[in-house]
């Protein structure tokens, strides 16, 4: 799956790769998103993957020289507590999808629900693609710990690496529901584990809605 994440897609949904144009960092857009008050769709991803200034482009996939055709739309608004960010959507530049939210999973988030110790989870990152893990550990400021789901993750390949950054986990199973946004993990088979952000702070803090 992580071999067409990191290509051109024509109908933006969550888990493929995206780029700030003018900075070099790249990581996974979580899912499409609506601004409350607007209703215009958005990008939600992680505040340190778009980084620079409100209204800078953003470009799916990242390419080197970054030229116009692969922008997707424009930073829209940052996070000031938490590492999350979203961007606007160009729907004359590109499109998303209005069916599915997850790259290779059917259907569309419509609710979410607070990690509890025990939960099992999965995402869809650029990198690493499609990965399985368990809520460890509640932290304190809306984060979370996730480990591997020993039961269902490959042990050779890590649940997450650089470029998943902004990906969004979601409950393991058929009709998923979102839990938390991935902001870093910690590599090593020994210790392998994730961070993530509690989504139900990240809808609140950025006035968003699924």
């Amino acid at each position: 799956m992580e071999n067409k994440l990191n290509h051109r897609i024509e109908k933006l949904i969550g888990g493929i790769q995206i780029q700030n144009r003018l900075r070099n960092g790249i990581g996974t857009l979580a899912c499409i998103v609506f601004d409350i008050d607007s209703g215009k769709p958005m990008g939600l991803t992680n505040k340190h993957i778009l980084r620079r200034s409100i209204g800078k482009p953003v470009i799916q996939p990242a390419a080197k020289p970054h030229t116009n055709e692969f922008i997707i739309g424009h930073v829209y608004k940052k996070s000031s507590t938490q590492d999350c960010a979203i961007f606007e959507i160009n729907e004359i530049l590109r499109n998303y999808d209005r069916d599915d939210s997850l790259f290779g999973l059917t259907g569309r988030i419509s609710e979410f629900i607070e990690p509890y110790e025990g939960l099992e989870v999965q995402k869809i990152g650029q990198k690493t693609g499609r990965t399985f893990g368990v809520v460890k550990k509640l932290l304190s400021k809306n984060k979370f710990i996730i480990i591997p789901n020993k039961e269902k993750q490959n042990p050779l390949y890590e649940i997450s690496e650089g470029g998943d950054s902004g990906a969004l986990w979601v409950t393991d199973e058929t009709n998923f529901k979102a839990v938390g946004l991935h902001t870093g993990g910690e590599r090593g088979s020994a210790k392998d584990k994730a961070w993530a952000i509690k989504i139900s702070s990240v809808l609140h803090d950025l006035n968003i809605r699924f």
